[in-house]
């Protein structure tokens, strides 16, 4: 994936981040603690969800897209079953809702949602 430049970039950065602390550095589904990635539960380019971190799952590489028998890339149907398992039926739905919103961000929404994430990132990092 091309890493875009500017304040959408940083927002990426940041999200990925984020996403990964409030998992604790940690898988969703096995728990390892290297390699690991955020993934988009809804696609980044649904932009309503691109950079919430409800829309994120911390999983290790193998989880993500290396397992032929689960990861999100590979295995989608298992992945999602997992997912409903883990966050429950509802919570999907409601963030299907909001993946299918549109949504347009001016530069300084973008800003304030940096600056929120920062500040997560920091208060997560202070206490760990």
């Amino acid at each position: 994936m091309k890493k875009l430049k500017g304040i959408d970039g940083k927002l990426d950065d940041a999200w990925s981040e984020l996403v990964k602390l409030q998992w604790n550095m940690r898988c969703a589904r096995c728990r390892k603690a290297e390699y690991l990635n955020s993934h988009h539960i809804f696609s980044r380019s649904a932009r309503s969800v691109r950079w919430d971190t409800d829309n994120g799952i911390c999983l290790c590489a193998g989880c993500h897209n290396l397992s032929s028998s689960f990861s999100a890339h590979k295995t989608p149907t298992e992945f999602t079953y997992w997912l409903e398992g883990l966050k429950g039926r509802e919570w999907i739905e409601a963030l299907s809702k909001k993946a299918s919103n549109t949504v347009k961000f001016y530069k300084s929404d973008k800003e304030d949602m940096l600056k929120s994430m920062r500040d997560e990132i920091a208060l997560l990092k202070e206490f760990d």
